[in-house]
Protein backbone atom coordinates (compact mmCIF):
# COMPACT_ATOMS: atom_id res chain seq x y z
CA UNK A 1 0.00 0.00 0.00
CA UNK A 2 1.40 3.18 -1.24
CA UNK A 3 1.86 5.20 2.39
CA UNK A 4 1.74 9.41 2.12
CA UNK A 5 5.35 10.25 3.29
CA UNK A 6 4.62 13.88 4.24
CA UNK A 7 2.08 17.18 2.72
CA UNK A 8 0.75 17.34 -0.70
CA UNK A 9 1.49 20.37 -2.27
CA UNK A 10 -1.79 22.13 -3.70
CA UNK A 11 -2.42 22.75 -7.49
CA UNK A 12 -1.13 26.61 -6.76
CA UNK A 13 1.65 25.84 -5.27
CA UNK A 14 2.69 23.71 -7.76
CA UNK A 15 2.05 25.98 -10.72
CA UNK A 16 4.59 28.47 -8.19
CA UNK A 17 7.07 26.39 -8.92
CA UNK A 18 6.84 26.12 -12.72
CA UNK A 19 8.64 28.76 -14.15
CA UNK A 20 7.17 28.56 -17.82
CA UNK A 21 3.34 28.22 -17.36
CA UNK A 22 1.92 31.20 -16.05
CA UNK A 23 -1.73 30.61 -15.56
CA UNK A 24 -3.74 27.53 -15.60
CA UNK A 25 -7.51 27.31 -15.62
CA UNK A 26 -9.72 24.08 -15.24
CA UNK A 27 -12.73 25.38 -14.69
CA UNK A 28 -16.64 25.11 -16.91
CA UNK A 29 -16.58 27.65 -19.78
CA UNK A 30 -12.92 27.81 -20.05
CA UNK A 31 -13.14 28.54 -23.57
CA UNK A 32 -14.78 31.49 -23.22
CA UNK A 33 -11.45 32.88 -20.93
CA UNK A 34 -9.18 32.68 -23.57
CA UNK A 35 -9.72 35.88 -25.43
CA UNK A 36 -8.81 37.28 -22.17
CA UNK A 37 -6.07 35.38 -20.95
CA UNK A 38 -5.05 35.92 -24.77
CA UNK A 39 -4.88 39.96 -23.72
CA UNK A 40 -3.32 39.03 -19.77
CA UNK A 41 0.06 36.58 -21.13
CA UNK A 42 0.37 37.80 -24.95
CA UNK A 43 1.51 40.46 -27.23
CA UNK A 44 0.50 39.11 -30.46
CA UNK A 45 -1.67 40.32 -34.09
CA UNK A 46 -3.34 36.95 -34.17
CA UNK A 47 -3.82 33.28 -33.31
CA UNK A 48 -3.81 30.23 -35.18
CA UNK A 49 -5.54 26.95 -33.95
CA UNK A 50 -4.06 22.95 -34.70
CA UNK A 51 -6.77 20.34 -34.08
CA UNK A 52 -7.40 16.91 -35.09
CA UNK A 53 -11.14 16.51 -36.96
CA UNK A 54 -12.26 14.97 -33.96
CA UNK A 55 -10.66 17.67 -31.18
CA UNK A 56 -11.63 20.76 -33.67
CA UNK A 57 -15.60 19.65 -33.25
CA UNK A 58 -15.10 18.58 -29.56
CA UNK A 59 -13.85 22.40 -28.67
CA UNK A 60 -11.60 24.41 -32.08
CA UNK A 61 -14.63 25.15 -33.86
CA UNK A 62 -16.46 27.07 -30.68
CA UNK A 63 -12.92 28.18 -29.88
CA UNK A 64 -12.69 30.09 -33.17
CA UNK A 65 -15.88 31.50 -33.32
CA UNK A 66 -15.28 33.04 -29.58
CA UNK A 67 -11.92 35.07 -30.84
CA UNK A 68 -14.12 35.88 -33.78
CA UNK A 69 -16.45 37.45 -31.23
CA UNK A 70 -14.02 39.09 -29.59
CA UNK A 71 -12.52 40.49 -32.53
CA UNK A 72 -9.13 37.90 -32.40
CA UNK A 73 -7.89 37.61 -35.77
CA UNK A 74 -7.71 33.82 -36.39
CA UNK A 75 -4.96 33.59 -39.14
CA UNK A 76 -5.32 30.27 -39.92
CA UNK A 77 -6.71 26.68 -38.92
CA UNK A 78 -4.48 23.98 -39.23
CA UNK A 79 -6.36 20.09 -39.00
CA UNK A 80 -4.70 16.61 -38.86
CA UNK A 81 -7.23 14.88 -40.91
CA UNK A 82 -8.06 11.15 -41.53
CA UNK A 83 -6.16 9.47 -38.86
CA UNK A 84 -8.35 8.12 -35.97
CA UNK A 85 -5.18 8.33 -33.32
CA UNK A 86 -2.37 10.61 -34.57
CA UNK A 87 0.85 9.48 -34.39
CA UNK A 88 3.53 12.06 -32.39
CA UNK A 89 5.96 11.33 -35.27
CA UNK A 90 8.70 14.18 -35.80
CA UNK A 91 7.94 14.43 -39.46
CA UNK A 92 4.40 16.69 -38.03
CA UNK A 93 6.35 18.93 -36.55
CA UNK A 94 8.12 20.01 -39.78
CA UNK A 95 5.33 20.03 -41.60
CA UNK A 96 3.76 22.24 -38.47
CA UNK A 97 6.51 24.33 -38.30
CA UNK A 98 6.01 25.27 -42.57
CA UNK A 99 2.62 25.62 -42.29
CA UNK A 100 2.92 28.41 -39.24
CA UNK A 101 6.15 29.91 -40.77
CA UNK A 102 4.09 30.57 -43.42
CA UNK A 103 0.59 32.59 -41.93
CA UNK A 104 0.69 36.46 -42.63
CA UNK A 105 1.60 37.43 -39.23
CA UNK A 106 3.88 35.38 -38.01
CA UNK A 107 5.61 35.83 -35.92
CA UNK A 108 3.08 37.60 -34.16
CA UNK A 109 0.82 34.76 -33.51
CA UNK A 110 -0.14 32.94 -31.08
CA UNK A 111 -0.48 28.81 -31.46
CA UNK A 112 -3.27 27.09 -29.64
CA UNK A 113 -3.31 23.50 -29.11
CA UNK A 114 -6.57 22.15 -29.20
CA UNK A 115 -6.39 18.39 -28.43
CA UNK A 116 -4.92 15.88 -26.05
CA UNK A 117 -1.24 14.84 -25.51
CA UNK A 118 -0.33 14.62 -29.22
CA UNK A 119 -1.63 17.38 -30.50
CA UNK A 120 -0.13 19.55 -27.76
CA UNK A 121 3.40 17.61 -28.29
CA UNK A 122 3.39 18.67 -31.71
CA UNK A 123 2.12 22.40 -31.14
CA UNK A 124 5.02 22.77 -27.81
CA UNK A 125 7.77 21.23 -29.86
CA UNK A 126 6.85 23.39 -33.07
CA UNK A 127 6.15 26.69 -31.48
CA UNK A 128 9.64 26.10 -29.01
CA UNK A 129 11.35 25.90 -32.25
CA UNK A 130 9.61 29.14 -33.93
CA UNK A 131 10.29 30.85 -30.61
CA UNK A 132 6.72 31.42 -30.17
CA UNK A 133 4.96 31.11 -26.99
CA UNK A 134 1.88 29.18 -27.07
CA UNK A 135 -1.30 28.22 -25.14
CA UNK A 136 -2.66 24.88 -24.52
CA UNK A 137 -6.22 24.13 -24.69
CA UNK A 138 -6.80 20.04 -23.49
CA UNK A 139 -9.66 17.97 -24.51
CA UNK A 140 -9.31 14.89 -22.02
CA UNK A 141 -7.88 13.64 -19.17
CA UNK A 142 -5.68 11.47 -20.95
CA UNK A 143 -1.71 12.38 -20.39
CA UNK A 144 0.55 13.95 -17.85
CA UNK A 145 2.13 15.63 -20.68
CA UNK A 146 0.17 18.68 -20.96
CA UNK A 147 2.07 20.58 -18.54
CA UNK A 148 5.95 19.61 -18.95
CA UNK A 149 8.95 21.25 -20.46
CA UNK A 150 9.11 18.75 -23.07
CA UNK A 151 7.68 16.77 -26.29
CA UNK A 152 7.53 12.90 -25.96
CA UNK A 153 8.05 12.04 -30.09
CA UNK A 154 9.26 9.62 -31.91
CA UNK A 155 12.46 10.89 -33.59
CA UNK A 156 14.79 8.68 -35.96
CA UNK A 157 12.44 5.58 -34.52
CA UNK A 158 13.16 6.09 -31.42
CA UNK A 159 10.58 7.58 -28.58
CA UNK A 160 12.70 10.46 -26.69
CA UNK A 161 11.41 13.71 -24.65
CA UNK A 162 12.61 16.02 -26.37
CA UNK A 163 12.98 19.39 -24.42
CA UNK A 164 10.93 22.71 -25.45
CA UNK A 165 9.40 24.94 -23.41
CA UNK A 166 5.96 24.45 -21.87
CA UNK A 167 2.94 26.17 -22.90
CA UNK A 168 2.35 29.83 -21.30
CA UNK A 169 -1.69 28.96 -20.50
CA UNK A 170 -3.68 25.91 -20.34
CA UNK A 171 -7.30 26.38 -20.54
CA UNK A 172 -9.00 23.30 -19.97
CA UNK A 173 -12.29 23.49 -19.98
CA UNK A 174 -14.30 20.80 -18.23
CA UNK A 175 -17.77 20.43 -20.25
CA UNK A 176 -15.19 19.48 -22.90
CA UNK A 177 -12.99 16.97 -21.13
CA UNK A 178 -16.15 15.45 -19.20
CA UNK A 179 -17.16 14.69 -23.00
CA UNK A 180 -14.30 12.68 -24.08
CA UNK A 181 -14.35 9.44 -24.79
CA UNK A 182 -14.00 6.99 -21.65
CA UNK A 183 -10.90 4.85 -23.07
CA UNK A 184 -8.87 8.25 -23.20
CA UNK A 185 -9.72 8.82 -19.27
CA UNK A 186 -9.21 5.28 -18.18
CA UNK A 187 -5.72 6.11 -20.18
CA UNK A 188 -5.16 9.20 -18.22
CA UNK A 189 -5.75 6.94 -15.04
CA UNK A 190 -3.16 4.37 -16.17
CA UNK A 191 -0.55 7.71 -16.60
CA UNK A 192 -1.08 8.61 -13.26
CA UNK A 193 -0.65 4.91 -11.53
CA UNK A 194 2.78 4.95 -13.11
CA UNK A 195 3.37 7.46 -10.87
CA UNK A 196 4.08 4.75 -8.11
CA UNK A 197 6.83 3.13 -9.83
CA UNK A 198 8.76 6.08 -11.07
CA UNK A 199 8.71 7.06 -7.04
CA UNK A 200 10.49 3.59 -6.53
CA UNK A 201 12.92 3.87 -9.14
CA UNK A 202 13.47 7.12 -8.04
CA UNK A 203 14.57 5.85 -4.43
CA UNK A 204 16.66 2.76 -6.08
CA UNK A 205 18.61 5.42 -7.97
CA UNK A 206 19.35 7.62 -4.96
CA UNK A 207 20.87 4.57 -3.24
CA UNK A 208 22.84 3.67 -6.14
CA UNK A 209 23.67 7.42 -8.28
CA UNK A 210 25.63 8.60 -5.37
CA UNK A 211 28.17 5.22 -6.64
CA UNK A 212 28.22 6.26 -10.29
CA UNK A 213 25.19 4.46 -11.26
CA UNK A 214 23.53 7.57 -12.67
CA UNK A 215 23.14 11.06 -12.94
CA UNK A 216 20.22 13.27 -11.32
CA UNK A 217 19.56 10.25 -8.53
CA UNK A 218 18.95 12.71 -5.47
CA UNK A 219 15.55 12.81 -4.33
CA UNK A 220 14.31 16.28 -4.89
CA UNK A 221 12.07 17.36 -1.66
CA UNK A 222 9.53 19.85 -3.76
CA UNK A 223 9.20 17.66 -6.67
CA UNK A 224 8.94 14.60 -4.62
CA UNK A 225 6.05 16.26 -2.60
CA UNK A 226 4.47 17.15 -6.03
CA UNK A 227 4.38 13.92 -6.93
CA UNK A 228 4.04 11.19 -4.41
CA UNK A 229 2.72 12.72 -1.36
CA UNK A 230 -0.39 13.31 -2.75
CA UNK A 231 -0.85 10.41 -5.38
CA UNK A 232 -2.67 8.20 -2.83
CA UNK A 233 -5.50 10.27 -2.39
CA UNK A 234 -5.72 11.48 -6.12
CA UNK A 235 -5.62 7.95 -7.04
CA UNK A 236 -8.84 7.25 -4.79
CA UNK A 237 -10.46 10.82 -6.20
CA UNK A 238 -10.01 9.93 -9.93
CA UNK A 239 -10.64 6.38 -9.93
CA UNK A 240 -14.31 6.53 -11.33
CA UNK A 241 -13.31 9.60 -14.11
CA UNK A 242 -13.53 6.39 -16.98
CA UNK A 243 -17.51 6.31 -15.36
CA UNK A 244 -17.99 9.90 -16.69
CA UNK A 245 -18.03 11.23 -12.90
CA UNK A 246 -17.49 14.53 -13.04
CA UNK A 247 -15.23 15.27 -9.84
CA UNK A 248 -12.68 12.36 -10.70
CA UNK A 249 -12.37 13.41 -13.79
CA UNK A 250 -11.50 17.00 -12.30
CA UNK A 251 -9.62 15.51 -9.89
CA UNK A 252 -7.52 13.22 -12.60
CA UNK A 253 -7.06 16.17 -14.93
CA UNK A 254 -4.94 18.21 -12.06
CA UNK A 255 -3.34 15.23 -10.82
CA UNK A 256 -1.83 14.67 -14.37
CA UNK A 257 -1.00 18.52 -14.67
CA UNK A 258 0.40 18.87 -11.55
CA UNK A 259 2.96 15.96 -12.83
CA UNK A 260 3.51 18.36 -15.41
CA UNK A 261 4.41 21.12 -13.02
CA UNK A 262 6.91 18.98 -11.77
CA UNK A 263 8.97 18.50 -14.29
CA UNK A 264 9.01 22.28 -15.32
CA UNK A 265 10.23 22.09 -11.69
CA UNK A 266 13.09 19.45 -12.18
CA UNK A 267 14.04 20.15 -15.85
CA UNK A 268 13.59 16.27 -16.50
CA UNK A 269 11.11 13.67 -16.14
CA UNK A 270 13.09 12.01 -13.39
CA UNK A 271 9.94 12.54 -10.29
CA UNK A 272 7.25 11.21 -13.40
CA UNK A 273 9.03 8.74 -15.61
CA UNK A 274 10.51 5.24 -14.46
CA UNK A 275 10.89 1.77 -15.89
CA UNK A 276 7.33 1.91 -16.46
CA UNK A 277 7.86 4.15 -19.28
CA UNK A 278 10.34 2.30 -20.94
CA UNK A 279 7.90 -1.09 -21.54
CA UNK A 280 5.65 1.60 -23.21
CA UNK A 281 8.42 3.52 -25.04
CA UNK A 282 9.76 -0.48 -26.84
CA UNK A 283 5.89 -0.38 -27.87
CA UNK A 284 5.86 2.98 -29.48
CA UNK A 285 8.85 2.31 -31.28
CA UNK A 286 7.16 -0.76 -32.68
CA UNK A 287 4.05 1.39 -33.27
CA UNK A 288 1.68 -1.35 -31.13
CA UNK A 289 -1.59 -1.42 -32.68
CA UNK A 290 -5.01 -2.97 -32.62
CA UNK A 291 -7.01 -3.41 -36.19
CA UNK A 292 -4.43 -0.47 -37.61
CA UNK A 293 -5.77 1.67 -34.27
CA UNK A 294 -2.46 2.87 -31.98
CA UNK A 295 -2.90 1.69 -28.61
CA UNK A 296 -3.02 4.80 -26.12
CA UNK A 297 -0.14 6.45 -24.54
CA UNK A 298 -2.03 5.54 -21.52
CA UNK A 299 -2.82 1.82 -22.13
CA UNK A 300 0.78 0.87 -22.85
CA UNK A 301 2.23 2.52 -19.62
CA UNK A 302 -0.69 0.58 -17.72
CA UNK A 303 0.39 -2.59 -18.64
CA UNK A 304 4.19 -1.62 -18.51
CA UNK A 305 3.37 -0.20 -14.94
CA UNK A 306 2.09 -3.72 -14.26
CA UNK A 307 4.86 -5.58 -15.64
CA UNK A 308 7.08 -3.25 -13.35
CA UNK A 309 5.32 -4.03 -10.01
CA UNK A 310 5.87 -7.47 -10.72
CA UNK A 311 9.30 -7.54 -11.62
CA UNK A 312 9.83 -4.76 -8.32
CA UNK A 313 7.96 -6.85 -6.16
CA UNK A 314 9.96 -10.16 -7.17
CA UNK A 315 13.09 -8.62 -6.79
CA UNK A 316 12.53 -7.36 -3.23
CA UNK A 317 10.45 -10.44 -2.19
CA UNK A 318 12.89 -12.06 0.12
CA UNK A 319 13.66 -10.03 3.62
CA UNK A 320 16.96 -10.98 3.37
CA UNK A 321 18.64 -10.22 0.34
CA UNK A 322 17.96 -9.98 -3.26
CA UNK A 323 17.35 -13.28 -5.47
CA UNK A 324 20.67 -14.53 -6.40
CA UNK A 325 21.87 -14.76 -10.48
CA UNK A 326 20.73 -18.31 -12.25
CA UNK A 327 23.81 -20.73 -11.71
CA UNK A 328 24.36 -20.29 -15.28
CA UNK A 329 24.71 -16.44 -14.94
CA UNK A 330 27.91 -14.63 -16.69
CA UNK A 331 27.80 -10.99 -17.14
CA UNK A 332 28.47 -9.77 -20.34
CA UNK A 333 31.49 -8.54 -22.14
CA UNK A 334 31.01 -5.61 -24.17
CA UNK A 335 31.40 -7.16 -27.43
CA UNK A 336 28.53 -9.73 -26.00
CA UNK A 337 26.31 -7.09 -25.01
CA UNK A 338 26.95 -5.15 -28.54
CA UNK A 339 25.79 -8.04 -30.60
CA UNK A 340 22.83 -8.80 -28.09
CA UNK A 341 21.63 -5.00 -28.28
CA UNK A 342 22.19 -4.96 -31.91
CA UNK A 343 20.13 -8.04 -32.67
CA UNK A 344 17.35 -6.81 -30.47
CA UNK A 345 16.92 -3.78 -32.45
CA UNK A 346 18.18 -4.60 -35.55
CA UNK A 347 14.92 -4.12 -37.54
CA UNK A 348 14.40 -0.86 -35.75
CA UNK A 349 15.44 3.15 -37.19
CA UNK A 350 16.63 3.60 -33.83
CA UNK A 351 19.17 0.77 -33.47
CA UNK A 352 22.30 3.19 -33.68
CA UNK A 353 20.70 5.43 -30.83
CA UNK A 354 19.35 2.46 -28.74
CA UNK A 355 23.37 0.75 -29.17
CA UNK A 356 24.78 3.95 -28.02
CA UNK A 357 23.13 4.21 -24.88
CA UNK A 358 23.32 0.94 -23.60
CA UNK A 359 26.59 0.65 -24.22
CA UNK A 360 27.39 4.01 -22.59
CA UNK A 361 25.43 2.83 -19.18
CA UNK A 362 27.69 -0.54 -19.00
CA UNK A 363 29.85 0.07 -15.72
CA UNK A 364 33.40 -1.49 -14.95
CA UNK A 365 33.28 -4.66 -13.04
CA UNK A 366 34.24 -2.90 -9.90
CA UNK A 367 32.29 -0.47 -9.84
CA UNK A 368 29.29 -2.71 -10.13
CA UNK A 369 30.45 -4.57 -7.40
CA UNK A 370 30.57 -1.40 -4.95
CA UNK A 371 26.82 -0.84 -6.09
CA UNK A 372 26.32 -4.79 -5.21
CA UNK A 373 27.55 -4.52 -2.03
CA UNK A 374 26.07 -1.36 -0.94
CA UNK A 375 22.94 -2.74 -2.20
CA UNK A 376 23.07 -5.55 0.36
CA UNK A 377 24.23 -3.85 3.10
CA UNK A 378 21.85 -1.36 3.44
CA UNK A 379 19.05 -4.18 2.15
CA UNK A 380 16.51 -3.30 4.62
CA UNK A 381 16.71 0.10 4.43
CA UNK A 382 15.86 0.25 0.58
CA UNK A 383 13.49 -2.72 0.84
CA UNK A 384 11.37 -0.76 3.50
CA UNK A 385 11.27 2.18 1.62
CA UNK A 386 10.48 0.21 -1.86
CA UNK A 387 7.67 -1.27 -0.67
CA UNK A 388 6.23 1.46 1.56
CA UNK A 389 5.90 3.04 -2.05
CA UNK A 390 5.01 0.32 -3.97
CA UNK A 391 1.47 -0.83 -4.33
CA UNK A 392 0.88 -4.60 -4.35
CA UNK A 393 0.52 -6.03 -7.76
CA UNK A 394 -3.02 -7.52 -7.09
CA UNK A 395 -4.05 -4.42 -5.12
CA UNK A 396 -2.68 -2.30 -8.28
CA UNK A 397 -4.77 -4.74 -10.76
CA UNK A 398 -8.08 -4.53 -8.86
CA UNK A 399 -7.75 -0.42 -8.29
CA UNK A 400 -6.99 -0.75 -12.43
CA UNK A 401 -9.74 -2.95 -13.47
CA UNK A 402 -12.23 -0.58 -11.13
CA UNK A 403 -10.93 2.29 -13.42
CA UNK A 404 -11.60 0.60 -16.47
CA UNK A 405 -7.87 0.30 -17.84
CA UNK A 406 -6.77 -2.88 -19.73
CA UNK A 407 -5.43 -5.57 -16.86
CA UNK A 408 -4.00 -8.11 -19.34
CA UNK A 409 -1.29 -7.75 -22.46
CA UNK A 410 -3.93 -9.28 -24.97
CA UNK A 411 -5.74 -6.09 -24.47
CA UNK A 412 -3.49 -4.22 -26.33
CA UNK A 413 -2.29 -6.59 -28.88
CA UNK A 414 0.20 -8.11 -26.79
CA UNK A 415 1.10 -11.86 -25.44
CA UNK A 416 1.93 -12.57 -21.50
CA UNK A 417 5.46 -14.02 -23.21
CA UNK A 418 6.13 -10.90 -25.25
CA UNK A 419 5.21 -8.45 -22.51
CA UNK A 420 7.12 -10.24 -20.25
CA UNK A 421 10.40 -10.48 -22.68
CA UNK A 422 10.06 -6.87 -23.16
CA UNK A 423 11.68 -6.21 -20.40
CA UNK A 424 15.31 -7.05 -21.66
CA UNK A 425 14.54 -4.27 -24.32
CA UNK A 426 13.54 -1.74 -22.37
CA UNK A 427 16.33 -2.06 -19.96
CA UNK A 428 18.32 -0.97 -23.01
CA UNK A 429 17.06 2.17 -24.11
CA UNK A 430 17.51 4.96 -21.33
CA UNK A 431 20.27 5.65 -19.06
CA UNK A 432 17.95 6.29 -16.58
CA UNK A 433 18.84 4.03 -13.11
CA UNK A 434 16.04 2.03 -12.11
CA UNK A 435 14.82 -1.32 -11.04
CA UNK A 436 15.63 -2.87 -14.28
CA UNK A 437 19.00 -1.53 -13.93
CA UNK A 438 19.70 -2.91 -10.67
CA UNK A 439 18.67 -5.87 -11.34
CA UNK A 440 20.73 -6.36 -14.49
CA UNK A 441 24.04 -5.30 -12.52
CA UNK A 442 23.08 -7.83 -9.83
CA UNK A 443 23.34 -10.23 -12.32
CA UNK A 444 19.28 -11.45 -11.41
CA UNK A 445 17.41 -9.93 -14.71
CA UNK A 446 17.05 -13.58 -16.39
CA UNK A 447 15.87 -15.45 -13.07
CA UNK A 448 13.15 -12.52 -12.02
CA UNK A 449 12.03 -12.68 -15.80
CA UNK A 450 11.58 -16.63 -15.79
CA UNK A 451 9.64 -15.68 -12.07
CA UNK A 452 7.22 -13.48 -13.62
CA UNK A 453 6.64 -16.02 -16.41
CA UNK A 454 6.08 -19.02 -14.31
CA UNK A 455 4.02 -17.02 -11.99
CA UNK A 456 0.11 -18.02 -11.89
CA UNK A 457 -0.32 -14.34 -10.66
CA UNK A 458 1.42 -11.57 -13.27
CA UNK A 459 0.35 -9.92 -16.25
CA UNK A 460 -3.02 -12.68 -16.42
Amino acid sequence: MIQESGKALSLPECLAYANETKELVIQKDALAEIPGLLSEYFEFDSVCIIADDNTYRAAGRTLKKICEDKKIKCSGTYIFHGEERLHAEYDHVISLMGWISLLPDFPGLVPIAVGSGTINDLVKRSSDELKLPYLCVPTAASVDGYTPNGAALLLDGLKQTIPCTAPKVVAADTDVIAMAPSYLSSSGFGDLTSKIISGTDWIIASRAGPLGASEAHAIDPVAWSMVQNGLKGALKRSVNAAKGDREAINALFEALAITGFAMQYMKNSRPVSGSEHLWSHVWEMDDLSINGVPVTHGHKVTIGTLAATAFTEIFFADPKGPPAPLKTYRRPGRNERRAEVSNAFKNSLGHDKVLETALEKMMEKKKVETINQAIRDSWKELRDAVLERLMPYLELKKLLKKAGCPLRPEEIGLSRTEAIATARRAHMIRNKYGILDLSWDLGNFDKILKKMENSEIYLK
